[in-house]
């Protein structure tokens, strides 16, 4: 009889072993998707703006050359994964999109007139990473929450889960 009192205490921490361990990647799993969008929407709005400052002219004005740059500053920091980096190259993008949208664009360009429409479009994708950015951080705090408590922290060191580190959204 205590054979089997101790082989269904066995079963059943098992099965709360599982339960758990299937709640925690779960977790794990929606913060690798919501970083993948926000990947995927960076790569296509930088892809966007290196198209755009290329297609100027072979030699194009300063500004579009910052531009260039900062772009190409970020996409080294999101590669490397260097989330502050990212979140900084992030900020100073639109910082200096905004700049060349109010001066350039408004005067006079080939981007202005370009087919594609390139101002609105990357209007579009920078409300999507707002707001992929929001939802990554969500997930990451949510995943975080998960792992403070003493049964998930545990088995996620026990089982080899990542940290995950958020990445605050650049201010307005």
């Amino acid at each position: 009889m205590q054979v089997l009192a101790a082989l269904l205490v066995l079963v059943i921490l098992a099965l709360v072993a599982f339960r758990l361990y299937t709640h925690l990647a779960v977790h794990e799993r929606r913060v690798v998707a919501a970083w993948d969008r926000l990947d995927t929407l960076l790569t296509q709005r930088n892809g966007l703006l290196e198209r755009a400052c290329s297609a100027t002219r072979a030699d194009p004005p300063l500004d579009l050359r910052a531009l260039q740059q900062l772009v190409q500053e970020q996409e080294r920091a999101r590669r490397c994964g260097d989330l502050p980096g990212l979140a900084r190259g992030e900020r100073a993008i639109r910082a200096e999109w905004d700049h060349i949208r109010t001066q350039i664009l408004d005067k006079d360009s080939n981007l202005s007139v370009s087919p594609d429409r390139l101002p609105p479009r990357v209007a579009a994708l920078d409300q999507a990473i707002t707001e992929a950015l929001s939802r990554y951080n969500a997930a990451v705090d949510a995943y975080a929450g998960l792992r403070c408590q003493w049964a998930y922290g545990l088995l996620a060191r026990l089982a080899g889960h990542a940290v995950f580190h958020p990445v605050r959204p650049p201010s307005p």
